[in-house]
Protein backbone atom coordinates (compact mmCIF):
# COMPACT_ATOMS: atom_id res chain seq x y z
CA UNK A 1 0.00 0.00 0.00
CA UNK A 2 1.57 3.20 -1.01
CA UNK A 3 1.92 5.63 2.08
CA UNK A 4 0.64 9.09 0.57
CA UNK A 5 2.82 12.17 1.52
CA UNK A 6 2.32 14.30 4.70
CA UNK A 7 3.74 17.41 4.91
CA UNK A 8 2.38 17.63 8.59
CA UNK A 9 4.16 14.56 9.37
CA UNK A 10 7.45 15.07 7.44
CA UNK A 11 7.73 18.53 9.40
CA UNK A 12 7.36 16.41 12.74
CA UNK A 13 9.70 13.63 11.69
CA UNK A 14 12.54 16.22 10.48
CA UNK A 15 11.70 18.19 13.32
CA UNK A 16 11.76 15.84 16.35
CA UNK A 17 14.85 13.52 14.51
CA UNK A 18 16.61 17.26 14.50
CA UNK A 19 15.85 17.46 18.31
CA UNK A 20 16.51 14.34 19.31
CA UNK A 21 20.54 14.23 17.42
CA UNK A 22 20.70 17.88 19.27
CA UNK A 23 19.92 16.79 22.88
CA UNK A 24 21.84 13.46 22.40
CA UNK A 25 24.92 15.42 20.86
CA UNK A 26 24.90 17.65 23.76
CA UNK A 27 24.52 14.67 26.33
CA UNK A 28 27.34 13.20 24.80
CA UNK A 29 29.58 16.52 25.07
CA UNK A 30 28.52 16.90 28.36
CA UNK A 31 29.53 13.31 29.41
CA UNK A 32 32.85 13.63 27.77
CA UNK A 33 33.80 16.97 29.58
CA UNK A 34 32.32 15.19 32.69
CA UNK A 35 34.89 12.71 31.90
CA UNK A 36 37.31 14.91 31.59
CA UNK A 37 36.63 17.07 34.42
CA UNK A 38 37.18 13.81 35.85
CA UNK A 39 40.77 13.06 34.27
CA UNK A 40 42.03 16.92 35.02
CA UNK A 41 41.24 16.63 38.48
CA UNK A 42 42.83 13.64 39.10
CA UNK A 43 45.76 14.24 37.00
CA UNK A 44 46.16 17.14 39.31
CA UNK A 45 46.06 15.44 42.40
CA UNK A 46 48.81 12.74 41.61
CA UNK A 47 51.10 15.27 40.68
CA UNK A 48 50.67 16.86 43.38
CA UNK A 49 50.97 14.06 46.03
CA UNK A 50 53.74 12.35 43.90
CA UNK A 51 56.48 14.44 45.87
CA UNK A 52 55.22 15.24 48.82
CA UNK A 53 55.60 11.90 50.84
CA UNK A 54 59.25 10.38 51.18
CA UNK A 55 59.39 7.19 49.11
CA UNK A 56 62.71 4.80 48.70
CA UNK A 57 63.50 2.02 46.76
CA UNK A 58 61.44 -0.97 48.15
CA UNK A 59 59.85 1.05 50.49
CA UNK A 60 56.27 1.94 48.28
CA UNK A 61 54.52 4.93 49.77
CA UNK A 62 50.81 3.98 50.43
CA UNK A 63 47.73 5.47 51.66
CA UNK A 64 44.67 3.88 50.97
CA UNK A 65 44.20 3.55 47.62
CA UNK A 66 46.84 5.06 46.59
CA UNK A 67 50.68 3.76 45.99
CA UNK A 68 53.63 6.26 45.38
CA UNK A 69 56.89 4.51 44.35
CA UNK A 70 60.76 5.33 42.37
CA UNK A 71 60.34 1.61 40.87
CA UNK A 72 58.00 -0.07 38.65
CA UNK A 73 58.80 -3.49 40.88
CA UNK A 74 57.84 -1.68 43.40
CA UNK A 75 54.10 -0.76 42.47
CA UNK A 76 51.17 -3.37 43.41
CA UNK A 77 50.91 -6.57 41.17
CA UNK A 78 47.76 -5.72 39.94
CA UNK A 79 48.58 -2.50 38.22
CA UNK A 80 52.21 -3.99 37.13
CA UNK A 81 49.97 -6.58 35.16
CA UNK A 82 47.33 -3.79 33.84
CA UNK A 83 49.52 -1.77 32.71
CA UNK A 84 53.44 -1.30 31.02
CA UNK A 85 56.08 0.65 32.20
CA UNK A 86 57.26 1.09 28.22
CA UNK A 87 54.12 2.84 27.34
CA UNK A 88 54.08 5.75 30.11
CA UNK A 89 54.43 8.88 28.98
CA UNK A 90 56.09 11.41 31.30
CA UNK A 91 53.17 13.45 33.17
CA UNK A 92 50.68 11.38 31.00
CA UNK A 93 47.78 9.96 33.55
CA UNK A 94 46.50 5.82 32.30
CA UNK A 95 43.62 4.02 33.08
CA UNK A 96 42.10 1.02 32.66
CA UNK A 97 38.29 1.03 33.35
CA UNK A 98 36.50 -2.16 32.93
CA UNK A 99 32.81 -2.03 31.85
CA UNK A 100 31.06 1.07 30.36
CA UNK A 101 30.96 3.42 32.71
CA UNK A 102 27.71 5.65 31.94
CA UNK A 103 25.49 2.58 32.65
CA UNK A 104 26.96 1.25 36.03
CA UNK A 105 29.90 1.76 38.09
CA UNK A 106 32.96 -0.44 36.92
CA UNK A 107 34.18 -2.94 39.22
CA UNK A 108 37.74 -2.58 38.47
CA UNK A 109 39.14 1.34 37.83
CA UNK A 110 42.77 1.38 37.74
CA UNK A 111 44.73 4.68 37.18
CA UNK A 112 48.69 5.45 36.77
CA UNK A 113 51.05 8.45 36.20
CA UNK A 114 54.70 8.40 35.34
CA UNK A 115 56.52 11.69 37.06
CA UNK A 116 60.02 12.71 36.38
CA UNK A 117 61.33 15.66 37.62
CA UNK A 118 64.67 17.15 39.35
CA UNK A 119 66.07 13.38 38.28
CA UNK A 120 63.69 12.00 40.73
CA UNK A 121 61.48 9.59 39.22
CA UNK A 122 57.77 8.07 40.48
CA UNK A 123 55.23 6.10 39.86
CA UNK A 124 51.63 6.76 41.45
CA UNK A 125 48.95 4.50 40.81
CA UNK A 126 45.39 4.46 42.44
CA UNK A 127 42.93 1.17 42.36
CA UNK A 128 39.53 0.83 43.08
CA UNK A 129 38.83 -2.80 43.65
CA UNK A 130 35.38 -4.44 44.47
CA UNK A 131 35.31 -3.97 47.84
CA UNK A 132 35.30 0.35 46.93
CA UNK A 133 32.27 -0.13 44.82
CA UNK A 134 29.40 -0.09 46.87
CA UNK A 135 31.30 3.20 49.06
CA UNK A 136 31.67 4.84 45.96
CA UNK A 137 28.98 3.80 44.12
CA UNK A 138 26.32 6.56 45.63
CA UNK A 139 28.70 9.12 44.77
CA UNK A 140 29.49 8.39 41.25
CA UNK A 141 26.03 6.67 39.78
CA UNK A 142 23.93 9.54 39.89
CA UNK A 143 26.28 12.06 37.75
CA UNK A 144 25.57 9.73 34.92
CA UNK A 145 22.27 8.99 35.61
CA UNK A 146 21.16 12.91 35.73
CA UNK A 147 23.04 13.40 32.37
CA UNK A 148 20.96 10.67 31.01
CA UNK A 149 17.51 11.72 32.38
CA UNK A 150 17.61 15.47 31.63
CA UNK A 151 18.33 14.02 27.73
CA UNK A 152 15.55 12.05 28.11
CA UNK A 153 13.52 15.08 29.46
CA UNK A 154 14.91 17.26 27.06
CA UNK A 155 13.47 14.82 24.06
CA UNK A 156 10.03 14.19 25.81
CA UNK A 157 9.52 17.81 26.13
CA UNK A 158 10.59 18.49 23.08
CA UNK A 159 8.33 16.09 21.61
CA UNK A 160 5.40 17.60 23.84
CA UNK A 161 6.35 21.32 22.68
CA UNK A 162 6.38 20.26 19.29
CA UNK A 163 3.11 18.70 18.95
CA UNK A 164 1.78 21.84 20.61
CA UNK A 165 2.96 23.75 17.99
CA UNK A 166 1.82 21.28 15.18
CA UNK A 167 -1.78 21.64 16.56
CA UNK A 168 -1.89 25.31 16.92
CA UNK A 169 -0.06 25.56 13.37
CA UNK A 170 -2.20 22.40 11.76
CA UNK A 171 -5.58 23.99 12.94
CA UNK A 172 -5.17 27.04 11.05
CA UNK A 173 -4.04 24.90 7.99
CA UNK A 174 -7.34 22.76 8.12
CA UNK A 175 -9.57 25.92 8.54
CA UNK A 176 -8.02 27.33 5.43
CA UNK A 177 -8.51 23.47 3.54
CA UNK A 178 -12.17 23.62 4.72
CA UNK A 179 -12.86 26.93 3.85
CA UNK A 180 -11.21 26.72 0.38
CA UNK A 181 -13.62 23.13 -0.08
CA UNK A 182 -16.55 25.25 0.43
CA UNK A 183 -15.50 28.51 -1.57
CA UNK A 184 -17.94 29.15 -3.76
CA UNK A 185 -20.09 32.24 -5.88
CA UNK A 186 -21.94 32.82 -2.83
CA UNK A 187 -19.20 33.00 -0.21
CA UNK A 188 -16.44 34.32 -1.66
CA UNK A 189 -18.79 37.48 -1.54
CA UNK A 190 -18.47 37.55 2.12
CA UNK A 191 -14.93 38.72 4.11
CA UNK A 192 -12.05 36.11 3.84
CA UNK A 193 -11.68 34.67 6.95
CA UNK A 194 -8.69 35.01 9.50
CA UNK A 195 -6.68 32.08 9.12
CA UNK A 196 -4.15 33.72 12.37
CA UNK A 197 -0.49 33.88 10.45
CA UNK A 198 -0.18 35.99 7.54
CA UNK A 199 1.03 33.33 5.14
CA UNK A 200 -2.28 32.05 5.05
CA UNK A 201 -4.31 34.69 4.86
CA UNK A 202 -2.08 35.41 1.87
CA UNK A 203 -2.69 31.83 0.93
CA UNK A 204 -6.33 32.79 1.21
CA UNK A 205 -6.14 35.95 -0.52
CA UNK A 206 -4.51 34.11 -3.24
CA UNK A 207 -6.99 31.09 -3.81
CA UNK A 208 -9.86 33.77 -3.95
CA UNK A 209 -8.67 35.95 -6.27
CA UNK A 210 -7.68 32.59 -8.46
CA UNK A 211 -11.48 31.08 -7.96
CA UNK A 212 -12.66 34.33 -8.86
CA UNK A 213 -10.56 34.42 -12.01
CA UNK A 214 -12.04 31.38 -13.26
CA UNK A 215 -15.27 32.30 -12.36
CA UNK A 216 -15.51 35.26 -14.61
CA UNK A 217 -13.79 33.27 -17.35
CA UNK A 218 -16.16 30.99 -16.92
CA UNK A 219 -18.65 33.65 -16.93
CA UNK A 220 -17.27 35.49 -19.77
CA UNK A 221 -17.30 32.50 -21.86
CA UNK A 222 -20.96 31.76 -21.31
CA UNK A 223 -22.03 35.43 -22.01
CA UNK A 224 -20.00 34.94 -25.43
CA UNK A 225 -21.78 31.97 -26.24
CA UNK A 226 -25.61 33.66 -25.75
CA UNK A 227 -24.15 36.48 -27.48
CA UNK A 228 -22.44 35.05 -30.21
CA UNK A 229 -25.79 32.48 -30.77
CA UNK A 230 -28.34 35.31 -30.81
CA UNK A 231 -26.29 37.51 -32.76
CA UNK A 232 -25.66 35.16 -35.35
CA UNK A 233 -29.39 34.39 -35.87
CA UNK A 234 -30.03 36.89 -38.32
CA UNK A 235 -26.85 36.41 -40.55
CA UNK A 236 -27.42 32.42 -40.30
CA UNK A 237 -30.79 32.75 -41.46
CA UNK A 238 -29.97 35.41 -44.55
CA UNK A 239 -27.10 32.81 -45.63
CA UNK A 240 -29.80 29.70 -45.22
CA UNK A 241 -32.61 31.31 -46.94
CA UNK A 242 -30.62 32.78 -49.60
CA UNK A 243 -28.89 29.65 -50.09
CA UNK A 244 -31.82 27.95 -50.69
CA UNK A 245 -33.21 30.67 -53.45
CA UNK A 246 -29.70 30.37 -55.19
CA UNK A 247 -30.06 27.06 -55.61
CA UNK A 248 -33.76 27.15 -56.73
CA UNK A 249 -32.76 29.72 -59.23
CA UNK A 250 -30.22 27.44 -60.50
CA UNK A 251 -32.15 24.80 -61.25
CA UNK A 252 -34.82 27.02 -62.61
CA UNK A 253 -32.05 28.35 -64.86
CA UNK A 254 -32.61 32.20 -63.70
CA UNK A 255 -29.99 34.44 -65.45
CA UNK A 256 -26.94 35.07 -63.88
CA UNK A 257 -26.88 38.81 -63.16
CA UNK A 258 -29.68 37.94 -60.19
CA UNK A 259 -27.92 34.84 -58.88
CA UNK A 260 -25.14 36.92 -58.29
CA UNK A 261 -27.43 39.81 -56.42
CA UNK A 262 -28.56 36.34 -54.17
CA UNK A 263 -24.57 35.26 -53.57
CA UNK A 264 -23.49 38.60 -52.88
CA UNK A 265 -25.88 38.53 -50.01
CA UNK A 266 -24.53 35.88 -49.17
CA UNK A 267 -21.01 37.37 -49.33
CA UNK A 268 -22.70 40.09 -47.08
CA UNK A 269 -24.03 37.51 -44.02
CA UNK A 270 -20.86 36.08 -44.03
CA UNK A 271 -18.59 38.94 -43.29
CA UNK A 272 -21.28 40.56 -41.41
CA UNK A 273 -20.73 37.00 -39.28
CA UNK A 274 -17.28 37.71 -39.13
CA UNK A 275 -17.36 41.30 -37.70
CA UNK A 276 -19.57 40.12 -35.03
CA UNK A 277 -17.62 37.33 -33.91
CA UNK A 278 -14.48 39.79 -33.96
CA UNK A 279 -16.61 42.29 -31.85
CA UNK A 280 -17.95 39.92 -29.53
CA UNK A 281 -14.60 38.53 -28.88
CA UNK A 282 -13.12 41.73 -28.34
CA UNK A 283 -15.61 42.47 -25.37
CA UNK A 284 -15.17 39.33 -23.98
CA UNK A 285 -11.19 39.25 -23.61
CA UNK A 286 -11.39 42.83 -21.53
CA UNK A 287 -8.14 44.06 -23.59
CA UNK A 288 -8.33 48.50 -24.47
CA UNK A 289 -7.60 47.83 -27.97
CA UNK A 290 -9.35 49.66 -30.26
CA UNK A 291 -11.46 47.58 -32.82
CA UNK A 292 -11.07 47.91 -36.65
CA UNK A 293 -12.33 51.39 -38.53
CA UNK A 294 -13.95 51.59 -41.35
CA UNK A 295 -16.19 54.47 -43.37
CA UNK A 296 -19.26 53.04 -44.03
CA UNK A 297 -22.38 55.28 -44.83
CA UNK A 298 -24.50 55.04 -41.37
CA UNK A 299 -27.92 55.29 -43.75
CA UNK A 300 -27.33 52.54 -45.73
CA UNK A 301 -26.11 49.98 -43.01
CA UNK A 302 -29.19 50.87 -41.22
CA UNK A 303 -31.54 50.46 -44.00
CA UNK A 304 -29.97 47.36 -44.88
CA UNK A 305 -30.65 45.63 -40.84
CA UNK A 306 -34.08 46.87 -41.30
CA UNK A 307 -34.68 45.30 -44.34
CA UNK A 308 -33.07 41.83 -42.99
CA UNK A 309 -35.12 41.89 -40.19
CA UNK A 310 -38.09 42.48 -41.97
CA UNK A 311 -39.37 39.18 -41.34
CA UNK A 312 -40.02 39.68 -37.42
CA UNK A 313 -42.92 42.22 -38.65
CA UNK A 314 -44.88 38.93 -40.55
CA UNK A 315 -48.47 38.43 -39.10
CA UNK A 316 -48.42 42.11 -37.58
CA UNK A 317 -50.15 45.26 -38.07
CA UNK A 318 -46.63 47.54 -38.21
CA UNK A 319 -46.08 50.60 -40.18
CA UNK A 320 -42.19 50.96 -40.35
CA UNK A 321 -41.27 54.61 -41.58
CA UNK A 322 -37.43 54.83 -42.12
CA UNK A 323 -35.76 58.38 -42.70
CA UNK A 324 -31.43 58.50 -43.42
CA UNK A 325 -29.18 60.30 -45.22
CA UNK A 326 -25.64 59.47 -46.73
CA UNK A 327 -23.53 60.39 -44.20
CA UNK A 328 -20.25 59.13 -43.67
CA UNK A 329 -18.90 57.59 -40.36
CA UNK A 330 -15.68 55.52 -39.69
CA UNK A 331 -17.15 53.57 -37.13
CA UNK A 332 -16.07 49.15 -36.65
CA UNK A 333 -18.63 47.81 -38.55
CA UNK A 334 -19.49 44.81 -36.20
CA UNK A 335 -19.81 46.97 -33.45
CA UNK A 336 -22.17 49.48 -35.47
CA UNK A 337 -24.49 46.00 -36.69
CA UNK A 338 -24.60 44.71 -33.53
CA UNK A 339 -26.11 47.77 -31.77
CA UNK A 340 -28.45 49.10 -34.51
CA UNK A 341 -29.84 45.29 -35.18
CA UNK A 342 -30.44 44.64 -31.49
CA UNK A 343 -32.07 48.07 -31.12
CA UNK A 344 -34.19 47.63 -34.10
CA UNK A 345 -35.22 43.65 -33.49
CA UNK A 346 -36.34 44.73 -30.06
CA UNK A 347 -38.76 47.76 -31.59
CA UNK A 348 -39.82 45.14 -34.39
CA UNK A 349 -40.03 41.97 -31.61
CA UNK A 350 -42.11 44.03 -29.16
CA UNK A 351 -44.43 45.65 -31.77
CA UNK A 352 -47.35 43.94 -32.76
CA UNK A 353 -50.23 46.84 -34.21
CA UNK A 354 -48.17 49.97 -33.85
CA UNK A 355 -46.02 52.50 -35.77
CA UNK A 356 -41.69 51.92 -35.77
CA UNK A 357 -40.40 55.38 -36.85
CA UNK A 358 -36.19 55.21 -37.69
CA UNK A 359 -34.42 58.24 -37.90
CA UNK A 360 -30.76 58.26 -38.69
CA UNK A 361 -29.46 62.09 -39.60
CA UNK A 362 -25.65 62.64 -39.76
CA UNK A 363 -24.09 60.90 -36.79
CA UNK A 364 -27.58 60.07 -34.64
CA UNK A 365 -30.14 57.42 -34.95
CA UNK A 366 -33.28 57.95 -32.97
CA UNK A 367 -35.94 54.82 -33.31
CA UNK A 368 -39.31 54.93 -31.70
CA UNK A 369 -41.54 52.56 -31.53
CA UNK A 370 -45.75 52.80 -30.17
CA UNK A 371 -46.99 49.61 -29.50
CA UNK A 372 -51.30 49.46 -29.45
CA UNK A 373 -51.77 45.82 -28.67
CA UNK A 374 -51.74 44.18 -25.42
CA UNK A 375 -50.22 41.64 -26.50
CA UNK A 376 -46.35 43.00 -25.75
CA UNK A 377 -44.35 39.80 -23.69
CA UNK A 378 -41.48 41.48 -22.45
CA UNK A 379 -39.88 38.11 -22.24
CA UNK A 380 -39.58 36.87 -25.41
CA UNK A 381 -36.57 35.38 -26.71
CA UNK A 382 -33.49 37.70 -27.05
CA UNK A 383 -34.84 40.91 -25.65
CA UNK A 384 -33.08 41.55 -22.65
CA UNK A 385 -29.85 39.75 -23.59
CA UNK A 386 -29.89 41.97 -26.56
CA UNK A 387 -30.25 45.17 -24.64
CA UNK A 388 -27.78 43.84 -22.61
CA UNK A 389 -24.96 43.66 -24.94
CA UNK A 390 -26.18 47.19 -26.57
CA UNK A 391 -25.23 48.45 -23.26
CA UNK A 392 -21.94 46.85 -22.47
CA UNK A 393 -20.86 47.77 -25.97
CA UNK A 394 -21.79 51.33 -26.48
CA UNK A 395 -20.38 52.09 -22.17
CA UNK A 396 -17.02 50.21 -23.74
CA UNK A 397 -16.80 52.11 -26.73
CA UNK A 398 -18.20 55.55 -25.35
CA UNK A 399 -21.13 56.57 -27.53
CA UNK A 400 -23.94 58.56 -26.41
CA UNK A 401 -26.80 56.12 -25.80
CA UNK A 402 -30.27 57.45 -24.35
CA UNK A 403 -32.94 54.83 -23.65
CA UNK A 404 -36.36 55.52 -22.07
CA UNK A 405 -39.73 54.20 -21.72
CA UNK A 406 -42.88 55.22 -23.51
CA UNK A 407 -45.87 54.98 -22.19
CA UNK A 408 -47.01 52.58 -25.02
CA UNK A 409 -43.39 51.94 -26.35
CA UNK A 410 -39.96 53.39 -26.25
CA UNK A 411 -37.40 55.35 -27.48
CA UNK A 412 -33.78 55.08 -28.12
CA UNK A 413 -31.36 57.74 -29.07
CA UNK A 414 -27.53 57.20 -30.33
CA UNK A 415 -24.97 59.40 -31.42
CA UNK A 416 -21.69 57.52 -33.06
CA UNK A 417 -18.84 59.43 -31.45
CA UNK A 418 -17.29 59.51 -28.83
CA UNK A 419 -18.68 60.91 -25.91
CA UNK A 420 -20.37 60.14 -22.44
CA UNK A 421 -22.48 57.64 -22.22
CA UNK A 422 -25.88 58.20 -19.77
Amino acid sequence: MKIRASLRLYVAVAMFLSGTLLVAGMSTVAVNYFFYGLDTSLTTFMRSEAFEFDAEDGKPYQVQEMTIATRWQDLPELIQNRFKDVHLENGKLAKKIDGIPILKVPTVRDFLMKLERDGKLRYISISFDDGDVKRSLAEERPKFLYILLFALAAITLFGVILLIMLKQVSEPVRQLRNWAKRLDKKQKNEPTPNFQYSELNVLAEIIESSLNSVQESVTREKEFLGYASHELRTPIAVTRSNAELLQKMIERGINTDKQLQVLDRIRRASFTMTDLTETLLWLNRQEHKQLAEESIVLGDLVFQIQSELRYLLEGKSVNVSISHDSTMLSIPPGLGRIVITNIIRNAFQHTYEGDVVIEQKQQSLLITNHNYSDNDNQHDLGFGLGLQLTDRLIKQYGWYYKNETLSDGRRVEIHFDHQQTT
